[in-house]
């Protein structure tokens, strides 16, 4: 298949960089790599389609099997919004094991919640050689790799992006809208030493990932926790009483977009702490609507024209599980340890907790939970690096 021949991207989009754009014809030349994507939902998806569209070969491991029947069925899936086309896939599979087999790269863009769970289905079936990519990681990559580990797995490395390539959701049965492609794609390898050699396979799917020092350098990278954390718990009444809302159309006027910018700068005290230097991506610089950001500078009539979050939500979503549970529940157990104030990631912590009765705190992706807590700072930029 040449299914480059088939896709359109809209270069007048700000969202689209020049080296995502003209990519693919190169990977036409080399034939394309063997890419397995693990996911659940609209991610998966939309990594799928825009990577077989530009000549990998793709196989697709989906956990529901019922509501993705007509992409099980057909093999195709449908591209609309910023990247158009169908692809066809080699295979769609709900045996996770059975798709990574073979895979040049093993692409994740699951839940921070799921990648044990994951890790440890896949594990027998990966080969040293491998190189498995969390899209985002949220420090997921030191979670996946530790959980190989104990399931015996080959020795592969692990890389997490500081943020989704795509912003994108389910349009129909077999079709998914993209609102948002990234040209930048922060990321870091664990273990850090094998950054390099990690990255190159990557790179031939997104030459736009950009090296940072490790993988908690990418994790902290990641700002969801201050930017949804906000747009829902401070929009409670809101996501409870409409059918949909888009929380970022609607749903940050200016008292939150303080809180959300103030949040996150709990974040970059906390990369500043550990001695990262790389570009921090202050969420500030996304409102700010004339900023680069991960997808570019996104004014608000960008955001306006391509969203595709009008959705109904709730207190389970992602939003709050991954990006409380795991984001800010990683950020206040590090400001414990460095002792660096994190109020606002620790009131936002209680206030999920006590909505969704689980104490996050406690459950949530911790130093203590990670068994990391007994290490210094700079211990632990060293476990990072050696693995």
């Amino acid at each position: 298949m040449t299914g480059w021949s088939r896709v359109t991207h809209l270069c007048t989009s700000l969202m689209v960089s020049a080296e995502h754009r003209t990519a693919p014809a190169q990977h036409e030349e080399r034939g394309g790599l063997r890419v397995a994507v693990l996911g659940g939902g609209h991610g998966a998806v939309a990594a799928a389609g825009d990577l077989a569209l530009r000549g990998h070969e793709v196989r697709l491991g989906l956990r529901n099997r019922q509501r993705f029947e007509e992409i099980f069925a057909r093999r195709t899936i449908r591209l609309e919004g910023l990247v158009e086309g169908e692809a066809e896939l080699a295979d769609v599979s709900d045996n996770h094991a059975s798709v990574v087999a073979g895979a040049d790269v093993v692409l994740v863009p699951l839940p921070a919640y799921a990648q044990e769970e994951v890790a440890s289905t896949v594990a027998p079936a990966l080969d040293e050689g491998q190189v498995v990519y969390l899209t985002p990681g949220t420090f997921g990559s030191f979670v996946f790799r530790e959980a190989l580990k104990r399931a015996g797995a080959a020795d592969v490395c692990v890389a997490e992006s500081a943020t989704l390539p795509y912003g994108a959701r389910m349009s129909g049965p077999a079709s998914v809208r993209i609102g948002l492609v990234a040209s930048h794609l922060p990321t870091g390898v664990y273990p850090a030493a094998r950054t390099d050699t990690t990255l190159a396979p990557i790179r031939e799917l997104y030459p736009v990932v950009e090296p940072v020092e490790d993988a908690l350098a990418a994790g902290l990278l990641n700002f969801d926790g201050a930017l949804h954390a906000p747009l829902v718990l401070m929009n409670a009444g809101a996501i409870e009483a409409l059918e949909s809302f888009d929380i970022h159309l609607e749903g940050n006027p200016p008292s939150v977009v303080r809180v959300s910018v103030a949040l996150d700068r709990e974040r970059i005290a906390l990369r500043q702490a550990l001695g990262y230097h790389t570009h921090h991506w202050p969420l500030e610089d996304l409102y700010s609507r004339v900023g680069e950001t991960f997808y570019g500078v996104i004014s608000r009539a960008t955001m306006e024209r391509q969203s595709v979050w009008r959705e109904k939500i709730d207190f389970h979503h992602r939003y709050v599980t991954e990006d409380v549970g795991c984001g800010l529940a990683l950020w206040s157990s590090l400001g414990r340890k460095l002792g660096v104030g994190t109020p606002l990631a620790d009131a936002f912590l209680a206030t999920a907790s006590a909505v969704n009765s689980e104490d996050y705190k406690r459950s949530g992706r911790t130093l203590e939970n990670l068994g990391l807590a007994h290490l210094s700072a700079a211990e632990l930029r060293e476990r990072l690096s050696s693995g």
